[in-house]
């Protein structure tokens, strides 16, 4: 029983979050922060509600169910999820951002990427990927 009322929850909890943002997003930031919410809960609904922000991508492709597949698997293989941190942004003009996060999962982080664009007054998705070798990232600090 309690499972059942955890995915109602989630259910409803992910059709506000779609009805909310996707209509109301001023920002790359509040998809993106939106992302996360749902992300804490069910990775899959997470990478859909990305997708479903551009209706030029169809969300039944491949490539988008083994981002989910791969996601699921990388949570279940490296422990609990502990929240997410910004690495870096890159930008081209106002209307083009490349997003790399860190997932800090309990064994290791996972680089996790968002290409967002927005042509109009709408951000949409435009590639999603992640990566387990977020080596590549450190940087110098300088104390």
């Amino acid at each position: 029983m309690a499972n059942i009322l955890k995915s109602f929850f989630i259910l409803i909890v992910f059709s506000l979050c779609i009805n909310t943002n996707l209509k109301a997003q001023a920002t790359a930031e509040d998809l993106i922060d939106a992302f996360f919410q749902i992300f804490e809960e069910d990775a899959g609904a997470a990478i859909d509600y990305l997708f479903a922000t551009n209706n030029m991508i169809d969300p039944n492709q491949p490539g988008i169910k083994s981002i989910k597949e791969r996601l699921e698997l990388s949570r279940k293989l490296l422990g609990d999820y502990h929240g997410y941190e910004i690495i870096n942004v890159y930008q081209a003009g106002e209307s083009y951002r490349k997003y790399n996060y860190s997932l800090k999962f309990e064994r290791q982080p996972v680089k996790f990427t968002v290409v967002l664009y927005c042509p109009k007054n709408k951000w949409k998705v435009q590639n999603v990927n992640f990566q387990d070798d977020i080596d590549t990232e450190f940087s110098l600090r300088e104390d």
